[in-house]
Parts: structure tokens; sequence; C-alpha cells
């Protein structure tokens, strides 16, 4: 017979645990005696100010947990569906990885058949005085600043998560260095950073889970090469805010790739 633990809620302090001790103890106390005896009745008050303390517990966490979090719309929006109870929907058991596979083959060859006479896309000249001649080494100090900064998630393709990586991060930076820098010398990135985890996730949480139609894939590169794209948009960033006025984030390889190419003829290939 195996006991699991069930985790208590964010707002249950000690002093609910020690409150909801005390209910118990008078609980069995008003058990062992008859139902309109001085125990009873002490139980009853008891629950009904531990019900109260929870209330008011649960009310002032979330509460706190809003105010903290209005500078972050997306992270403030999970909490609201956390606290609401509106959580992901898995994917249908009836659908497999290749029923999945064939539907988003089928999607992207559809975008690409619209798009297919499309004209190419055309780039302004650069301001006067931006250039960018070539990538810069990347030094250890580069790669450590650039680990910490990393949110602490991770997808199933990453070897170990990211907290660990955080926790080794001196120990690693000197050999992500060394790799780095090869690919901006070589300007090549091997095949095996561009492997990315796909989820099949619903577009809606009120869709149809088992209608392939209804998902949207979402591409998960590893946090290696998340970090490299970081180290690379980094150093152009300068150019980056002077042509266009803003300072995007988020690039995927792509675009990261095709910016470059604006700005020299030397650029990576993804």
């Amino acid at each position: 017979m195996t006991c699991r633990r069930r985790s208590s809620d964010p707002w249950f302090d000690e002093e609910c645990r020690l409150a909801k001790r005390r209910v118990r103890q008078l609980e069995r106390a008003a058990r062992s005696t008859s139902a309109n005896s001085a125990a009873a009745a002490e139980w009853t008050a008891e629950r009904r100010a531990y019900r109260a303390l929870l209330r008011r517990k649960r009310e002032a966490f979330w509460t706190s947990k809003v105010d903290s979090e209005r500078a972050s719309p997306r992270q403030l929006w999970r909490s609201i569906d956390a606290l609401m109870g509106r959580g992901r929907v898995p994917p249908s058991e009836d659908i497999g990885a290749a029923e999945f596979q064939r539907d988003f083959d089928a999607k992207v060859a559809d975008v690409r058949a619209l798009t297919a006479n499309a004209p190419p896309p055309s780039f302004s000249s650069p301001p006067s005085g931006c250039t960018f001649a070539d990538f810069q080494p990347l030094t250890v100090n580069d790669v450590t600043a650039a680990i910490w900064l990393l949110p602490d998630k991770h997808c199933a393709s990453d070897p170990i998560p990211t907290s660990l990586l955080k926790d080794c991060a001196n120990i690693l930076a000197p050999f992500l260095v060394e790799l780095y820098n090869k690919f901006l010398r070589t300007c090549s990135v091997p095949a095996v950073f561009k492997a990315a985890y796909i989820t099949p996730l619903l577009k809606k949480s009120d869709l149809d889970p088992a209608d392939l139609h209804c998902y949207r894939p979402i591409s998960n590169l590893s946090v290696i090469s998340k970090l490299f794209e970081r180290l690379v948009a980094r150093q152009r960033a300068p150019c980056r805010s002077t042509a266009f006025g803003l300072s995007y984030s988020g690039e995927t390889p792509a675009c990261t790739s095709r910016l470059t190419e604006h700005f020299t003829p030397r650029k990576l290939q993804f």
C-alpha cells in the first residue's frame, strides 16, 4: 500500500495547520461524548473559525498575488486561469503522434502553397552609421550571465533542467563558450540545435479535443539553443534598435539570420 501526501494549498501556512489540528482534536473528543455535550459545541465553534481562517488566508493570498503581478499580464492571466480552474485540456488519447504529424505537415504545406507566388521580401537600407561587420567572440562572463537570466523552465528535449544548468553555470560556461564561438566562426549551426519538441495544444479550451484541426503546434527548442540565440541577438541589439526604432524580443532563428543578412553579407546558416 502506497500513501501519497497531497500538496497543500499555497496559502495553507502553519497557522492553518495548527487550527486544523485543533479541530481534529475537538472532533475526536466530541465523538466520544454525547451530541449535546460542551465538547460538541466547542468543536462546532472551532470548525467554523477554522473555515473562516481558510477563507481569509485564501483571499489574502490571491489579492497579494494579483497585485504583485500587475506588471506582467502573461503571468497574471496564468494565475487567474489557475484560480478559475481553467487548466490546459490534454490531447485526446484517440489521436496518436502520427496523426498529429500528418495534420501539422498538411498545414505547413497549405501555407507554402498559398504563399508560393508571393513576391520576395524587401528590406530598406539601414541608416548611415549603422554597420555590423562581424560577430564578436563570446566570453565566459557573457555566457554565465546569460544562463543566470534564463527563466526556470525547460522542455522534454532538454537533457537537464534549467535550474541545474544555473547551478552548474560556472562549470559548463567554458565548454559552451567554445561551442558557441565555433558556431560564430563557421557561421553555421548544427541540425541538432534546430530540433524542437512539438506539443499539440488546443486553440481554445472549449473546442473538441478529438478534432485534429482544433490543435496548434507549440515548438520548443532546447535551452542551449535558445541561449545561443539570445547571445547572438544581444550583439545585434544596437544596430537593430537604430534601424527599426524598437527592440524586439523572442525572435526565432530564422528571423535572426534574416535580420543579420540585412546588415552584413556574413550570416549564420540555420
